[in-house]
């Protein structure tokens, strides 16, 4: 862990709840209120996924119904309600109630069937993974409901206080360590987890049983420790990074993915049927074009076919710059290609663009593709008329980004709920049946198939809409080695020459997509008339993996001059549009870093800058980092143990360069954040203030990003004020 903060002599106010502000003027009350229908709008829906349906302790079916996250007007943080599946049921019944007081994050929660840990059955409900403040530190919890256990259990020593909320919630884990990446079995016979309980670093596979565990708790307020047997542990060799993905049809097997950092993973199998658990066998693909370290696995699962339990569905990018989706047969060890494009490659619909996202089910595999940041969905049946037909859903909506579930445990493979974000609303969940589109498919001028849907929305589930909401574009420039960076943009509707704030993602494996947006977004386009980009730099993902690993290590510095070839396409490409004397960078994470980069580098061409939980320093960040996170950050950034390499990562370095910040700075953190630590920010503080106005809010009990209502709402008003002053007005440079 990293050593205490000294804060020395740094003089904060309080101007809300859980916010320390340092050189902070009083933000006006017509912010805040200005903000009001903006901020609701942009609670928006998502879903973990359908609940399993169960007996009650009469034996009478109680149907599963759809868990939503959604934070409400009145709380703190999120809270989970259930509605039923039909949509044209109204209800939205919630389910937790409790805050303890902080920036708690529930970040998995799994539907089971029952489990018996304490000699009793406790139907339906949900595995939890949450922490407590922002730390990361997830722990496991038991969701469950009294009238649908054996009995009701007396009040448990540290069960949740979760009034007047009817489900119950017991800590399963009691330690400091972390778990998650949950995995339950098909028949509900056992569970997966990872954790780094083992020595704090190394992230390992666990399994436990959840019927038939014969653990010895009883039914009493005694608090209970899960049990559970590790089935992949340490290799020994610097750090060891597994998560569970799948259980054969037949809990004989269970599908392992060891990370050793964003581009780089390998799949294995364990055998995990005997008394004493085999080593994890790691699959070789056969006739792979890429080389093992260059090469990426996601979404692996096997059959949900009692006749092919042999089958694994996954993806990959061994076979190519973009993951597609593969069939391996772990009998022949020999590949079906689905979406793969090569030249001597036979795929059954060649797809050269990123998979998203890979579900399987007993009937089909659905799938998303990203297209430059917009989302389209597939599925490929896996029987009947149309068995192994790559087909696109097109699916009637203003478009944007699009994930989903599906209802496959519950016996129902074609039924899904859609989670739909885009310019027009920050997310809403609808329902859609796969099964009678089949009845129509369509081919297109190339041969392809499709349908056409429309989705059913669920009227609870969907966030007020904005009165006026832009539509992104999608531009490119070129970068200073003839590179195309793409980016996202809005600008203001009836304005001519703008200011605009040029917004980095984090990552910086990750991307800015057409949902992607600050939560300022809309109040900066329709009340401050400031148009916004937000820039995809090489070491982004959605462009494949040359795109994504053109800024490691040594490279770093690139992606900066990405942002650097951004402002001259402003000044000479868009000057009819944009203003390029008042241009502001903002971002979050590795986007904190590049904005203090990009102000290190480019000040003369920017207004001011904003700056939330980034990097300064990336010696000490990578020191103070989680240890289970340090081996695969220093595969992206570089080992800092090494001296050469340090030296570099200690050049490029903010702090070490603020003397060149000549323009306002804005800097925003969490204090519980374990990912980049709050000394970056207060080290930033105290040097950079020396020399330009900077402005400081550290938000108690939150982590690498914000959760709790008063953070959110202070640190949006307290980025409107900053800009306000130093990007419209420019008196106040």
């Amino acid at each position: 862990m990293a050593t205490p903060v000294d804060y020395g002599d740094l003089e904060f106010t309080r101007p809300a709840k859980q916010i320390k502000a340092v050189n902070l003027p009083m933000v006006p009350q017509r912010i805040f209120d200005g903000m009001k229908q903006y901020e609701d709008a942009a609670r928006g829906f998502s879903t973990p996924g359908f609940e399993r349906t169960t007996k009650d302790a009469n034996g009478k079916e109680v149907p599963g119904g759809i868990i939503i996250a959604h934070r409400p007007a009145d709380a703190q943080v999120t809270q989970l309600y259930r509605m039923p599946t039909d949509p044209s049921g109204t209800e939205l019944s919630r389910l937790t109630y409790f805050d303890i007081g902080s920036g708690r994050t529930i970040s998995m929660f799994c539907g089971i069937l029952e489990d018996d840990w304490r000699g009793v059955h406790r139907r339906g409900g949900a595995i939890m993974v949450m922490d407590l403040n922002g730390n990361e530190h997830f722990q496991l919890w038991r969701y469950w409901e009294d009238s649908l256990a054996d009995q009701v259990l007396p009040k448990i020593q540290g069960e949740l206080d979760n009034a007047p909320g009817m489900g119950r919630i017991e800590r399963l884990t009691h330690d400091d360590y972390r778990y998650g990446s949950i995995v339950m079995s098909q028949a509900n016979n056992l569970m997966a987890f990872a954790s780094n309980k083992e020595n704090n670093k190394d992230t390992l596979v666990y399994v436990t049983r959840l019927i038939d565990s014969n653990t010895g708790a009883k039914a009493d307020a005694s608090p209970f420790t899960l049990p559970s047997r590790l089935v992949a542990p340490s290799t020994g060799e610097g750090t060891t990074m597994y998560s569970p993905q799948s259980f054969s049809i037949d809990d004989k097997y269970l599908l392992i993915i060891r990370r050793y950092g964003s581009s780089y993973n390998a799949l294995y199998v364990v055998d995990i049927s005997g008394e004493q658990v085999l080593p994890p066998k790691l699959i070789e693909f056969p006739g792979a074009t890429e080389k093992p370290e260059n090469t990426a696995f996601g979404d692996a699962a096997f059959s949900h076919d009692v006749n092919l339990p042999h089958l694994i569905y996954c993806t990959t990018n061994g076979y190519g710059d973009f993951a597609s989706v593969v069939i391996y047969d772990l009998d022949t060890a020999s590949v079906t290609h689905v979406t793969t494009s090569g030249a001597t490659i036979q795929a059954i619909r060649p797809i050269l663009w990123e998979i998203q996202d890979l579900k399987v089910t007993s009937d089909n595999i659905v799938f998303t593709v990203n297209v430059e940041g917009w989302t389209s969905l597939f599925f490929m049946p896996l029987s009947g008329s149309h068995k192994n037909t790559v087909i696109e859903v097109k699916v009637a909506w203003e478009r944007g980004w699009l994930a989903f579930q599906t209802n496959d445990l519950n016996g129902k493979p074609y039924e899904l709920t859609l989670h739909l974000t885009s310019y027009h609303s920050r997310g809403r969940i609808t329902y859609l049946d796969l099964l009678p589109l089949l009845n129509d498919v369509k081919k297109d001028e190339n041969g392809n198939a499709y349908v056409l849907a429309s989705v059913l929305p669920y009227a609870q589930a969907a966030p007020p809409t904005v009165t006026h909401e832009v539509p992104p574009t999608l531009i490119r420039y070129k970068s200073f080695d003839g590179l195309e960076v793409p980016a996202i943009y809005y600008h203001p509707t009836g304005q001519s020459v703008t200011p605009v704030i040029i917004h980095i993602h984090g990552g910086p494996e990750s991307q800015a997509t057409a949902n992607y947006r600050t939560p300022t977004h809309s109040y900066l386009l329709n009340e401050l008339k400031i148009a916004v980009i937000y820039p995809n730099v090489r070491g982004s993902s959605g462009y494949g993996k040359k795109y994504m690993t053109a800024d490691d290590v040594l490279k770093r510095e690139d992606s900066v001059k990405d942002i650097g070839a951004l402002l001259d396409h402003i000044a000479s490409n868009m000057q009819n549009e944009l203003d390029s004397s008042r241009i502001a960078v903002a971002g979050g994470s590795y986007g904190g870093y590049m904005s203090l980069a990009t102000l290190t580098h480019y000040s003369s061409k920017l207004a001011c800058g904003i700056e939330n939980f980034g990097i300064v320093h990336w010696p000490s960040f990578l020191e103070n980092t989680a240890d289970v996170r340090r081996a695969a950050r220093r595969r992206e950034y570089g080992d800092e143990t090494i001296p050469e390499i340090r030296e570099f990562l200690d050049r490029i370095s903010p702090i070490n360069n603020t003397s060149k910040i000549t323009v306002p700075l804005l800097i925003t953190h969490g204090e519980n954040d374990s990912r980049v630590t709050v000394h970056e920010a207060v080290s930033m503080y105290k040097i950079v203030s020396k020399n330009v106005h900077t402005e400081l809010v550290l938000c108690e009990m939150e982590g690498h990003g914000y959760k709790q209502k008063s953070v959110i709402e202070f640190t949006n008003a307290a980025d409107i004020l900053f800009l306000e002053r130093y990007l419209l007005s420019r008196s106040n440079l």
